[in-house]
């Protein structure tokens, strides 16, 4: 049997019927968390295997932070581009440190889940993380004392659309047997997806994007196994897309959907064969519907702001043995 016990604090910051728009105050800032090169890369069974490590960086890694205050009660998200969070240890640690500097006691961890990041362990063979990890928790925890130190009155909204940039990788042929379909370049259909982009746009009470918060579901393994360099893939080509259709103004945060098996269309490109070129359209046709969704949006100043919290609990049977 498997349990996940999951804090469905998400819901607070996307959905209108919990998050009611007034009287709230949030603060942005963003660390670069990008570490060494030399350490194990997250994901592709055979990269671990043949022990591949990291060479350099394409793109910085990013951690993000937002903190949102509503009747008293503030709430700090933190988006990371890596493939995993960090293990129970370093979050127990994280959120002492974020309570120390900043007395918020509600603290949301989630990661983009890319393949182009360092490896994370729940537990490390030294019974301490590496020097990365540790560096990389002490600055978070400053960023989100910086996002609560820059808090400012705003108004929030809503809206949602549609992107077509995934399949699920699994193909069930017509005698209901399975086939694994890595790739999918030719763009054919497949089920289940979830092509719902839900956006929340925050502004400050002169009307100024200060945050749009994208939740999605794809998994961002456009760079293949033959990759050994640090990248955020498609999530880090969408955020610059929106923010720079904003004017550079607004800090664009990504979180991860129930992406299962849901992949981009070009997953697991060589770098040779334009990996790169694909994640930046992929990248950039989600942006496209970001962005269109997010300029829709008007944000409200409602009473009475409120943050509410709820968790919910599953449990199930593994699918195999």
């Amino acid at each position: 049997m498997i349990r996940i016990s999951r804090t469905l604090v998400i819901l607070v910051v996307l959905s209108p019927l919990v998050v009611q728009g007034a009287g709230f105050r949030a603060g942005v800032a963003v660390v670069d968390i990008t570490p060494p090169p030399g350490l194990s890369m997250y994901g592709y069974f055979d990269r671990i295997k043949d022990e591949r490590l990291s060479t350099g960086t394409l793109d910085p890694l990013y951690a993000r932070a937002l903190v949102l205050e509503g009747s008293g009660t503030r709430l700090a998200l933190v988006t990371l581009d890596l493939g995993r969070c960090f293990g129970r240890a370093s979050l127990d640690r994280l959120r002492a440190e974020v309570r120390r500097l900043t007395g918020i006691s509600f603290l949301l961890v989630t990661a983009s889940h890319t393949h182009a990041g360092p490896n994370v362990l729940d537990e490390y063979p030294s019974g301490r993380p590496p020097a990365w990890e540790a560096e990389a928790l002490e600055k978070i925890a400053r960023a989100v004392n910086e996002a609560a130190r820059r808090a400012v009155d705003v108004r929030l909204g809503t809206g949602y659309g549609s992107a077509n940039v995934g399949y699920n990788r699994r193909l069930v042929n017509v005698d209901r047997g399975v086939k694994m379909l890595w790739q999918n370049p030719t763009k054919i259909q497949t089920s289940p997806v979830d092509p719902t982009v839900s956006v929340l746009r925050v502004d400050t009470l002169e009307g100024k994007p200060l945050a749009i918060l994208v939740h999605y579901a794809c998994h961002p393994v456009i760079l293949g196994s033959d990759n050994q360099k640090y990248s955020a893939d498609y999530v880090g080509v969408m955020r610059q897309s929106v923010e720079e259709a904003f004017g550079g103004r607004p800090t664009c945060f990504f979180l991860q959907g129930a992406d299962g098996d849901i992949n981009p269309y070009y997953a697991d490109t060589p770098e040779q064969d334009g990996a790169m070129e694909f994640c930046q359209w992929t990248g950039q046709e989600l942006a496209q519907e970001v962005v269109r969704v997010a300029k829709a949006i008007r944000p409200e100043n409602l009473n009475p702001s409120r943050i509410d919290f709820s968790e919910d609990e599953m449990v199930f049977n593994l699918r195999w043995p």
